[in-house]
C-alpha cells in the first residue's frame, strides 16, 4: 500500500517535533508521545494519516510532547500540568 504525500510529510513534522518530554526531559523518540492541552478535534494518531498538512500541524500545536510514563501520570491525574508538579 502506497503512503500519501500528506501522510509522509505529516509522519516527518511528528518525527521533528518528538525532542524531548516536557515534564522529565526524556528524549528517546520511540517513549515520546503528544498530549492535547486545548481543543482536541483529532486523536494525532488518526490525524497524521487522514489530515492535510496544514491541518495536521494546527492540531499537533494543541498538544505538548511527552513521554509515555508522564502521558500515563497526566490522564491518572498524578501530575498536574497546571503547575507541572507530580503529586504523591
Amino acid at each position: 500500500m502506497r503512503k500519501s504525500k500528506d501522510y509522509l510529510i505529516n509522519k516527518q513534522i511528528l518525527n521533528d517535533r518528538k525532542t524531548k518530554c516536557v515534564i522529565c526531559g526524556l528524549t528517546d523518540k520511540c517513549c515520546l508521545e503528544f498530549h492535547h492541552i486545548k481543543d482536541k478535534q483529532y486523536s494525532i494518531s488518526q490525524a497524521v494519516s487522514h489530515l492535510r498538512q496544514e491541518n495536521f500541524i494546527k492540531e499537533l500545536d494543541k498538544c505538548i510532547c511527552v513521554c509515555a510514563n508522564c502521558h500515563k501520570k497526566i490522564h491518572n491525574k498524578e501530575i498536574n500540568l497546571n503547575n507541572n508538579e507530580k503529586i504523591t
